[in-house]
């Protein structure tokens, strides 16, 4: 079949979007379909066509990449499998045909997936303070569709479709899968009187609380005395509750040296070491997180990439500092430097999918028009995205948000990529934080174990 699409479908890149639709994400539609120009699949005397409502029109295969062609507004498509629901698309028309050995779907699901997975848009975005892209300018944020993994809503309309026709199918393999991660931006909250006096200067400057700053005063007295341990040194814990349940964490680590910018930590510190040697030993993964201006100083990348694998050899993936990208160059230096997944494209404001899907897949780079080896792990929630910054909501309303994209994840047969920091648990200031943590794990816990009896 890939033979016959190679010849048919030349304006889409090396024929990214068709075979990650049906190699990668287990489509498992069989050799005798066949696949004619402008998305006509055929099977005996079965047509389903896919309106080509983009690529089609364009005269080169890299001349999609112009700011007018960022769709403007959401087409919305009868669901066929449900009265009641609407599927949204960014290409193509609102019509459905079905007849007895041919269906039209007017929604193209091979350009609208292939915009959002390649996140192509983010090249005429703006960036905001920090020198990321400002998600509030993305398209299904400005859409609010970015609670809904829109791809894999297509994924599962392709699928329909091709049952309809009567064409047989695979059952996909893809079940419910969490993936909890832990970027370690601080290690310790008392590494020294200055990081103390930096702590008492965020409690007044930043907290705005005497009542933070007198605690804090106090829980390092007492962890002077060596009456409690650092707040930061949540590693055990951590740990202890995941494995509860099976579950196997990632720790992201910076590679910084002290001195260096945006260094917290010494990695090659003696204590770093041994909590990295810990991790390792109870079998739980240990990976990087890249230094704030790495996404754009690719040889400072590379310099943190190979001190970290020196500690740990053989490091296979992580995340950017404060969601830092700048695609798709971050992610080839990624790829360049032998690692196999990022788990950082997601939102620093909100949860949910701004790659519109919860499955991993190997990322594109629309300007070299090369498909990568890497996987792209899309986040799904970030904590300090709602917690942090969300403070005009409760917290049980932030924690049902959360639960409500886990079970998103979860009808889909998805993989959940969620961040919580190692700080974020026993701070006095978040100590509410850790039992939302804990409810989010017992709920995933819970999930996980329902569906390896499905």
């Amino acid at each position: 079949m890939f033979e016959e699409t190679q010849k048919a479908v030349k304006m889409l890149p090396d024929n990214y979007i068709i075979k990650l639709l049906f190699n990668n994400l287990q489509l498992d539609v069989p050799e005798e379909v066949g696949l004619d120009k402008n998305y006509k699949f055929r099977y005996e005397n079965k047509v389903l066509e896919i309106n080509d409502s983009f690529f089609s029109r364009i005269p080169a295969s890299d001349s999609y990449l112009k700011r007018e062609n960022i769709p403007d507004e959401v087409i919305w498509i009868d669901d066929p499998q449900s009265e009641k629901e609407k599927i949204p698309g960014l290409y193509g028309e609102n019509k459905m045909i079905f007849e007895e050995d041919y269906i039209y779907c007017g929604l193209d699901i091979f350009a609208s997936s292939f915009f959002m997975l390649t996140r192509w848009e983010e090249l005429f975005l703006p960036r905001d303070r920090f020198g990321r892209c400002d998600e509030s300018e993305m398209f299904v944020v400005k859409h609010r569709l970015y609670t809904r993994p829109i791809v894999n809503e297509y994924i599962r309309l392709f699928r329909y479709l091709l049952f309809r026709l009567g064409i047989p199918i695979k059952e996909s393999t893809y079940r419910f899968h969490p993936f909890i991660t832990h970027d370690i931006d601080y290690l310790f909250r008392y590494a020294s009187v200055r990081n103390l006096c930096q702590n008492l200067a965020g409690d007044i400057l930043h907290r705005k609380s005497l009542k933070i700053f007198f605690q804090t005063c106090k829980n390092y007295l007492r962890y002077r005395l060596g009456i409690i341990g650092d707040p930061f040194d949540t590693f055990d814990e951590l740990m202890d509750l995941s494995e509860k349940f099976g579950f196997k964490d990632a720790f992201y680590f910076k590679p910084t040296v002290k001195g260096e910018y945006d260094s917290t930590y010494d990695i090659r510190d003696k204590k770093v070491k041994l909590i990295i040697d810990k991790i390792i030993r109870r079998g739980h993964e240990v990976g990087i997180h890249p230094s704030k201006n790495t996404f754009h100083n690719l040889n400072q990348f590379n310099r943190e990439v190979t001190r970290l694998n020196k500690i740990y050899p053989g490091i296979s993936g992580g995340r950017q500092h404060f969601l830092l990208y700048d695609l798709p160059i971050t992610l080839h230096a990624w790829e360049d430097n032998g690692l196999l997944y990022d788990a950082g494209l997601g939102f620093a404001f909100r949860g949910g999918f701004r790659c519109g899907i919860c499955y991993p897949y190997p990322f594109f780079n629309v300007l070299e028009k090369k498909e990568l080896k890497l996987k792209i792990r899309p986040l799904i929630v970030m904590e300090g995205a709602l917690l942090q910054y969300d403070k005009e909501k409760s917290l049980d309303l932030i924690e049902q948000e959360i639960l409500d994209l886990i079970d998103i994840v979860y009808r889909y047969n998805g993989e959940f990529v969620f961040l919580w920091h190692n700080d974020h648990f026993y701070r006095y200031e978040y100590q509410n934080h850790a039992i939302i943590y804990k409810r989010i794990i017992e709920h995933i816990g819970l999930l996980t174990h329902g569906s390896m009896s499905r």
